[in-house]
């Protein structure tokens, strides 16, 4: 399967990290990378939504912008399906044998297979998705972005929705109430965090989030969520109380 690395050049460490990874089980992958904090506020202007009031870090804005160019790259060189990893992802275990078969699910479905297990959230009364040997099950939330495999109708709806970037990239939430997605969660742990670089990662973004949050950032997360067309919405709220007491945890 098509791999593509989230890695910026500053950091080595994290490059080393994820190419050992890849090269123990023979994925031969390909990097993105853009660097949030060197956009200047002109460049900034024209990538992302609402820039006098966008209150997004920068930070989210480069991660959501090279997830956007391996989209754009899955587009242009027609590949129907990848996996995408974030450098400071490990396997849990030999991932071959499921890429095999999520190889074969169908391009013109607009999916993505999440194979991490970070508070995600699913539907445990809707029947779960068989694949290979691995169960999926129909997600309602997702968080993180650091392994999951997305088809190219899948790829080509959120690029098109995050131009100019709306939100950061795992809000898979929000993808699926504008019908962009179907999210589905694997039952095991396929891909998890480094336990040095993850942490240290993920402490850098929440600082970084946290340099912008406040009832501003509150503002402008339901100024993006009112962008959603009332007809979305509305079958959403259906779909949620349909479902409301079978949602559970991961």
């Amino acid at each position: 399967m098509k791999t593509y690395i989230v890695n910026l050049p500053r950091c080595p460490d994290r490059r080393e990290n994820i190419l050992r990874e890849c090269a123990r089980f023979e994925l031969e992958p390909e990097i993105f990378g853009v660097d949030g904090q060197n956009l200047t506020e002109t460049e900034l202007q024209g990538l992302i939504f609402d820039p006098d009031n966008n209150q997004l870090s920068k930070s989210e804005i480069g991660c959501a912008l090279s997830h956007c160019g391996i989209y754009g790259d899955m587009i242009a060189k027609d590949i129907p399906v990848a996996l995408i990893l974030e450098d400071d992802s490990v396997f849990s275990q030999d991932p071959r044998p499921l890429l095999a078969e999520l190889e074969r699910q169908p391009a013109d479905s607009p999916a993505v297979y999440l194979l991490t297990h970070r508070a995600n959230r699913y539907i445990a009364g809707l029947g779960p998705r068989q694949v290979g040997d691995m169960l999926f099950h129909r997600g309602w939330a997702g968080i993180g972005t650091h392994g999951y495999v997305i088809t190219r109708k899948a790829a080509a709806n959120i690029r098109g929705f995050q131009a100019p970037v709306k939100c950061p990239a795992d809000w898979w939430k929000l993808f699926q109430v504008n019908d962009l997605i179907r999210l589905y969660i694997c039952e095991k742990e396929i891909i998890g965090l480094h336990p040095e670089l993850g942490q240290a990662a993920a402490s850098l973004l929440e600082n970084d989030r946290g340099a912008t949050w406040g009832r501003a950032r509150k503002r402008y997360v339901r100024r993006v969520r009112n962008q959603t067309p009332f007809s979305l919405r509305a079958k959403y709220f259906l779909f949620r109380l349909r479902h409301q007491f079978n949602i559970r945890c991961q």
